[in-house]
């Protein structure tokens, strides 16, 4: 018999509800990286469902504290705009301070890039809610690099592009609560997609 394990109940429970919301859409659809995908994933609705929006924070919660453990890192940092809300919930949630990095620095009063006080030398986990490529949050890191040391990534669902092979390439890894993978099975097994769209997806995420 599986050993029962409370982050397979928390992905199919959120899985499920995603699809629903229309968070998770099957079509054609145009990425902020130019190329063209099968399928789409707005976590930015998940704030609009406090108890599913919960479920969301518990699980990458217990990522954290499985894979790396709150002596792990001394900060956590949003990646603006959408991971903001998943990173400054996830602070107060493991009583860890939050910082965020801006995609831009502002144009008036101190012009800052980074918001929050990070203390130089710093370990700092970062939290983004959907990786593809990973460039921006690679940015994102790159602007604070000399201020902190032994950085980490969550995210709430990697799509599986490239972007965990790409950090390795910084000594960076990254840890993801969902993987695209994951997602599709969770729908198929529930019914909730065609065997022709799992072999789509999977066959997009094989090739990119």
């Amino acid at each position: 018999m599986k050993e029962y394990n409370p982050m397979d109940t928390l992905r199919d429970e959120l899985v499920n509800f995603l699809y629903d919301i229309n968070a998770i859409k099957l079509g054609n659809f145009t990425l902020s990286s130019g190329s063209i995908s099968r399928f789409y994933i707005d976590l930015r609705l998940l704030q609009s469902y406090p108890v599913y929006f919960r479920k969301a924070i518990s699980l990458l919660k217990m990522l954290v504290l499985q894979r790396i453990g709150l002596d792990g890192f001394d900060y956590i940092c949003s990646i603006p705009t959408s991971g903001t809300i998943f990173g400054s919930s996830l602070s107060f949630e493991l009583f860890k301070p939050h910082i965020y990095v801006r995609k831009d620095a502002k144009g008036y009063g101190t012009q800052k890039k980074l918001e929050g006080d990070l203390k130089p030398g710093s370990r700092v986990l970062f939290v983004e809610d959907v990786v593809t490529t990973g460039n921006s949050l690679l940015t994102a890191v790159k602007a604070i690099t000399d201020q902190t040391r032994c950085n980490r990534v969550v995210v709430l669902i990697d799509r599986e592009q490239g972007a965990p092979e790409k950090f390795r390439e910084y000594d960076m890894t990254i840890d993801s609560a969902i993987s695209i993978n994951q997602v599709i099975e969770i729908l198929r097994n529930y019914k909730r997609i065609s065997n022709s769209d799992y072999l789509t997806i999977k066959d997009e995420k094989v090739g990119i």
